[in-house]
């Protein structure tokens, strides 16, 4: 059965008005044209589609049938005309997810800014998602890429974002580093003396960023602290800011509202660094203008994030009274591979403290 596009329109419109003569005066043809037109229809489908009536024509079963197929083929006719008349109008989609330590506000709008400049003629849609939800929406393929942490040194991409279970995939992902990430582990500057390491607010628990504050004060103190999981940065900020306790920020994040006030690094604790880093299916289809314009767009906006500290040292000095034991952190618990999989020993760079901490 070869039936065209101009004849199916033809019956939809005889199926709309109910008569031959309406519906070739909607159309703009001869009323024999379109009888033509719906005999030359009814041959093809073996049987009639209309039942003639004295005032007009009704649809038969067969005719009931086709209708629901015409309107599906019609639809996909008109946005095929559409995209092919009006490219511009539909451009080639990339579906970013980000995850939520570089989710905060300033970071999506330089994502943006420079994504309209890099990427013209590609629509940039950027999604919000946990660190261990970027797995299941690449498997599902409801994502082109994501912006993630990973750890300074991991060149697995098995363990790219600390999930081991993820290995038997590490074949299908490419790892993209763009640029280094400075986060301060910061507390309100209404914090109780003494209380700085007993809650952790964190965004995302499967962060490299947010989960190594909780295994460091759990390393240093006598109980694991208690975690709040707030799922944002900007809740993560807030809730600092109000007291409820401390948290790894990054630096261009926590700058503004250290000197406005609010918030304060947590004493004794190092910055630490991890890499923005862009993950992509390693056998992506796209063209490899699109691949390199978007790495492009994620490496400017990061870059423009990050703070410019001066250097500092090593170890940092933890102070008596500030809810943490133990005295000095020694090397071997910031960079020595105390832990495994990306959280302390692998998984960042310790810078150590600002010099503002220390005291």
């Amino acid at each position: 059965m070869d039936i065209d596009a101009r004849t199916l329109r033809t019956f939809r419109e005889v199926t709309l008005t109910g008569s031959f003569t309406q519906a070739a005066r909607r159309l703009g043809y001869s009323q024999s044209s379109v009888t033509a037109q719906m005999r030359a229809l009814e041959r093809q489908v073996g049987e009639p589609v209309f039942e003639r009536l004295p005032n007009g024509v009704r649809l038969t079963h067969a005719g009931t049938v086709l209708r629901d197929y015409a309107r599906q083929i019609l639809t996909l006719v008109g946005e095929m005309e559409t995209a092919l008349r009006r490219p511009a109008a539909n451009p080639p989609r990339l579906t970013i997810g980000i995850v939520p330590a570089l989710a905060y506000g300033q970071q999506l709008a330089r994502v943006t800014h420079v994504g309209r400049r890099l990427l013209s003629g590609v629509q940039l849609a950027l999604r919000v998602m946990g660190t261990a939800e970027v797995h299941d929406a690449f498997r599902a393929g409801a994502i082109d890429g994501a912006l993630v942490l990973t750890a300074v040194d991991a060149d697995d991409p098995a363990d790219l974002l600390g999930d081991h279970s993820y290995a038997e995939r590490s074949d299908d992902l490419t790892e993209i580093r763009l640029q280094e990430v400075e986060f301060v582990p910061v507390t309100g500057t209404g914090r109780r003396p003494g209380g700085h390491g007993r809650q952790v607010v964190i965004a995302d628990p499967d962060c490299p960023s947010q989960r190594w504050l909780p295994e460091f004060l759990r390393l240093r103190c006598d109980s694991p602290p208690e975690i709040h999981e707030l799922g944002s940065m900007a809740g993560v900020r807030a809730a600092t800011q109000s007291g409820l306790g401390c948290a790894m920020l990054p630096t261009a994040l926590a700058a503004d509202h250290e000197e406005a006030g609010g918030l304060r690094p947590l004493p004794g604790v190092p910055r630490m660094r991890w890499n923005a880093s862009l993950i992509l299916g390693r056998h992506d289809t796209r063209p490899a203008v699109d691949r390199q314009n978007l790495t492009e767009t994620l490496r400017q906006a990061t870059a423009l994030g990050r703070a410019v500290h001066p250097a500092a040292p090593a170890v940092g000095v933890l102070e008596e009274g500030d809810g943490l034991e133990g005295g000095v952190v020694d090397d071997a618990v910031l960079g020595g591979g105390v832990l495994e999989g990306g959280v302390l020993g692998g998984g960042a760079t310790a810078l150590g403290p600002d010099p503002s901490i220390a005291s």
